[in-house]
């Protein structure tokens, strides 16, 4: 049974976004097919939606640690650079 989740999990996680609704549909296809017995319904959709959301922030870190690096590279400025620049200028002003 824990193959069949992970099957629902990778199918489901195509646009990298997991619904409660999305969750539910899958699990009540699997139970039509006869692969989850009706009474183990809930739990798998709850273990479902939760591996979909930890699937989720894991993308999201990798995402953003790629998105850093390429900015490093690039040598382009962080919001907290412009930040720090622009605190700068509001204290030259001010003198």
């Amino acid at each position: 049974m824990e193959n069949i989740i992970e099957k629902m999990l990778l199918a489901s996680l195509g646009v990298l976004t997991i619904t409660k609704e999305k969750t539910e549909k899958i699990v009540e296809e699997f139970v039509k097919r006869g692969e989850i017995a009706k009474k183990d319904k809930a739990g798998y959709i709850n273990k479902l939606f939760e591996r979909g959301k930890d699937a989720r922030i894991e993308i999201e870190k990798i995402v953003e640690k790629s998105m850093t690096n390429v900015l490093n590279k690039l040598n382009i400025p962080t919001k907290s650079d412009i930040d720090a620049l622009m605190k700068k200028i509001e204290g030259l002003k001010k003198k």
